[in-house]
């Protein structure tokens, strides 16, 4: 079986979060958006700390 690519694994993800939360209607954008990333966490740990840590750094 071939390994999926980024967008399905988001769209798969997408439809489970979706699904768990009762199929609720009008909210395509939100799931994507966490689909994404978790799905993006999953793939690159390194690099979702860094963005994290970058986020919530102190100001100069």
């Amino acid at each position: 079986m071939p390994e999926l690519t980024l967008a399905e694994r988001i769209r798969e993800r997408a439809f489970q979060l979706w699904q768990l939360d009762g199929s609720l209607e009008g909210c395509a954008d939100e799931y994507w958006r966490i689909a994404r990333a978790l799905v993006e966490r999953e793939a690159w740990p390194d690099a979702a700390q860094r963005s994290l840590d970058s986020d919530y750094a102190m100001p100069d």
